[in-house]
């Protein structure tokens, strides 16, 4: 059985205070744990090392910590992942809950549960912090409707997410037009066919999705 001076842990959040106190209190038990201050540089190191755990905050500058255990799945590294957030971006949040991960925590509560979400996580069993589950209890309903959106958009082919990324930004028909070097019925005839896939009726409507789901669209 693999002890804790075998484990190798890499912890990634742009805050050095953060990265400090998770540090200090994971030393008691773990001897081999490095640092990273954003996404690209973690993943510089995931490519260099074999790590068995990586404790991602979420909101990071580069490349952010969704990305950087997408990358983590996509290129098969055997590596458990603990994200690590506050839930000041809902859409973020809910996106990180639709990844692969092992362990969540918000950072308010970090310090007093990332012992045992370590060897939780370690036992392979999964853990969500206390907070985590009051939060996603309360807002269950906002989680489903992401969830949901998320699965329309991905009927839509890239131009169409190319022009609705357009619409959320304000943009009208022959500004995205002009913008896409398509004529101004191309694109109409591109809106009709995201509102058929979306089951929205109207311009109007369209738009008023589009603002709504911003986040979610520029993510794709």
């Amino acid at each position: 059985m693999t002890t804790t001076k075998e484990h190798k842990i890499l912890l990634v959040d742009d805050h050095p205070l953060i990265r400090s106190g998770v540090k200090i209190t994971l030393e008691k038990n773990y001897q081999h744990i490095d640092e990273a201050e954003n996404g690209q540089e973690a993943i510089n190191k995931l490519n260099e090392t074999d790590y068995n755990l990586v404790i991602l905050d979420i909101d990071m500058p580069v490349i952010d910590g969704i990305e950087v255990a997408k990358h983590i799945i996509e290129s098969n590294i055997e590596c458990k992942i603990i994200f690590l957030t506050s839930h000041t971006n809902f859409s973020t949040f809910s996106e990180a809950l639709n990844t692969e991960y092992n362990g969540f925590l918000f950072k308010e509560s970090a310090i007093n549960e990332i012992t045992t979400c370590v060897k939780t996580v370690f036992n392979n069993d999964k853990y969500i912090g206390s907070e985590c589950k009051k939060y996603i209890d309360a807002n269950e309903e906002r989680i489903k409707s992401n969830r949901e959106t998320k699965e329309r958009l991905t009927h839509l082919t890239k131009t169409e997410i190319k022009i609705l990324k357009q619409i959320s930004m304000r943009k009208t028909t022959p500004q995205i037009a002009d913008e896409l070097f398509n004529s101004i019925k191309t694109i109409e005839n591109h809106r009709y066919n995201i509102c058929n896939k979306l089951d929205i009726s109207g311009s109007n409507n369209l738009l008023s999705f589009a603002i709504s789901n911003k986040k979610i669209i520029n993510d794709l």
